[in-house]
């Protein structure tokens, strides 16, 4: 079976790169012939806030991707038909994550289909975290040519069904690239929690700032130090400010950077709990991370992350943006040692199933090759 997928991948950054390399690997591995059509720029200036889109990692996760396509130029929109109809493939694979991209998916989705090649939909998420103009117009921009689609949540799939008509939407857990996975056994009975990925306002940092003073007023919690791991996409100074004002500095470790590949495995094994303060949420590849290396987590009750914590089992679940029930929490997880039971049964429970998204992908593909047959 021919697959090409559309989305962004290596040198260009992010848990959707990530994702596409996975893919690549993953379907290859089965036995497909997989093309990738990347990006040479994905966002205009005004619309990209962090320091570089490009990978520095030692790490490559290259997923030897053609690098074509330019949001907002349709001539390298024709150059990407012509290469994936010279490609042939049975199934075209659409990674989508915002609706900026709405017209050049959906103008390619129509070429596509005029041409005979069935096409899916991915979607990480399904609206933009951030309100955008439009948005639901260029989700039916882009979804109406679109045979099946695939999410990584029920909450995500929930939202795309108006869009989908009779067609169908699959579910299917957001896969981890092995190379995130530590080997080492961890005890996860320290004091270390772990705030980790881009600091966007919807990741809710600041509910986890104003949870810790209540939690290090406890004499069983006043050891605990928080990790902040990830590049700010929002304001630095108010966060840096809200540290000062509470006090937390001598407790609170910041590593403003975009976290190489290589040293993910080595953050995670370092921390004791993953906090994900999310006040909106679909699904999270940082929450497969944690599951990959048998963290425990807690977060939010937004979105998808319900549906990748089990309450006490491997996690803790806490109202949307309440600071006093995550800290409450928090004290929970240290007082009761609730650590080792939480990573045990992450280690137990298999921790996910990391082909589930390929199995759909082939499946489609399988479905065409046998009608075409």
């Amino acid at each position: 079976m021919k697959v090409t997928i559309i989305g962004p991948a290596y040198p260009l950054r992010g848990g959707i790169a990530h994702h596409v390399f996975y893919l690549q690997k993953e379907l290859s591995q089965r036995g497909h012939s997989v093309q990738v059509i990347s990006f040479r720029k994905l966002y205009p200036v005004l619309l990209f806030p962090g320091r570089t889109e490009f990978d520095r990692s030692v790490a490559r996760l290259d997923a030897n991707s053609s690098a074509i396509l330019r949001s907002l130029n349709p001539f390298t929109w024709a150059r990407a038909y012509k290469a994936v109809k010279s490609f042939a493939p049975d199934v075209v694979v659409f990674q989508w994550w915002h609706p900026f991209f709405g017209p050049l998916m959906g103008t390619l989705a129509r070429a596509f289909r005029r041409s005979g090649l069935k096409c899916v939909l991915e979607c990480h998420n399904v609206f933009p975290h951030d309100d955008m103009p439009l948005a639901r117009l260029l989700l039916k921009f882009a979804a109406k040519p679109i045979d099946s689609f695939i999410t990584h949540s029920r909450s995500d799939r929930d939202d795309l069904l108006p869009f989908a008509g009779d067609r169908p939407v699959q579910v299917a857990s957001l896969p981890v690239p092995r190379e995130f996975s530590g080997t080492m056994k961890q005890t996860r009975d320290g004091r270390t929690i772990l705030f980790f990925g881009m600091i966007r306002k919807y990741k809710g940092l600041d509910v986890l700032l104003r949870a810790m003073p209540k939690v290090l007023a406890r004499e069983e919690c006043k050891d605990c130090r928080l990790l902040i791991a990830g590049e700010f996409y929002d304001s630095a100074e108010k966060y840096l400010k809200l540290i000062e004002d509470l006090k937390l500095k001598q407790h609170v470790t910041l590593d403003s950077r975009y976290i190489p590949n290589e040293e993910i495995a080595g953050i995670f094994a370092g921390a004791d709990v993953l906090v994900l303060p999310y006040l909106d949420a679909t699904q999270s590849a940082v929450a497969r991370i944690a599951v990959s290396n048998s963290l425990p987590i807690i977060a939010s009750r937004s979105g998808g992350l319900t549906e990748v914590v089990t309450e006490n089992v491997n996690g803790l679940l806490f109202p949307v943006g309440d600071s006093d029930a995550l800290a409450e929490q928090l004290i929970s997880y240290f007082t009761k040692g609730l650590g080792p039971e939480f990573s045990n049964n992450l280690r137990s429970s298999g921790k996910d199933a990391p082909d589930g998204v390929a199995k759909l992908i082939e499946e489609l593909g399988n479905e065409v090759s046998t009608t075409s047959r």
